[in-house]
């Protein structure tokens, strides 16, 4: 009887769970179209983070302009404030005295002498570097061209005289030259009506009847 309790509980004790596979039809078509789904998800998803992106940046560009209007405002009121304090030094130092006619009426300001550019009021240079007007003038000077010596005239052209030592050529053109102003007929005088041929007289025979 023991032997037989202990054969049933290693029986018992070798026993597996049982399986059981059921087909889900809904399951089996959610799978299958799974693909078109995720790939429309993921799309989406790329959309929202470009337009998150966007956004930033739109918001980053604000911000860039805000403190570039914040700068300008602030440059501004500074320009104002000189422009204050440079009104008030001049109005402090101007005399105003008028002077009352029987026509019309004389104001006289008197303005005393006032440094600005000690003050660095107009921005302009210190005394260190202030540039004397001589030193303007120098470099304003026109630069000298070099005088261009003119080319010597060929040997025998018009208005040069003829030298002996030049070429057979052009002394036969200065001895040409020489012969037409020779002819009585120069180049800037009145010119001489040219003389009619001179006809030889032949004496009158003596007629057949004398």
């Amino acid at each position: 009887m023991g032997r037989s309790k202990k054969k049933k509980q290693r029986d018992g004790d070798d026993r597996r769970p049982r399986l059981v596979l059921s087909f889900d039809e809904e399951k089996r078509r959610e799978y299958l179209t799974g693909f078109h789904k995720r790939k429309v998800e993921r799309k989406k998803a790329a959309i929202e983070e470009i337009k998150q992106r966007l956004r930033e940046e739109q918001k980053k560009l604000r911000e860039e302009r805000h403190q570039e209007y914040l700068k300008m405002l602030a440059e501004r009121e500074e320009a104002l404030e000189e422009a204050d304090e440079l009104d008030r030094l001049v109005t402090a130092k101007t005399e105003s005295v008028q002077y009352d006619h029987p026509n019309h009426t004389v104001t006289v300001t008197t303005i005393s002498d006032l440094d600005l550019s000690g003050a660095r009021l107009l921005g302009l240079p210190s005394a260190e570097g202030k540039i004397s007007p001589k030193g303007l003038g120098t470099g304003l000077r026109r630069r000298q061209r070099p005088w261009r010596s003119r080319p010597e005239p060929y040997p025998g052209s018009p208005g040069t005289p003829c030298s002996p030592s030049g070429s057979p050529l052009s002394r036969h053109h200065c001895t040409h030259t020489v012969e037409k102003r020779s002819r009585g007929n120069t180049p800037d005088g009145p010119r001489t009506p040219p003389r009619s041929p001179r006809v030889p007289l032949v004496p009158a025979r003596a007629s057949a009847a004398g």
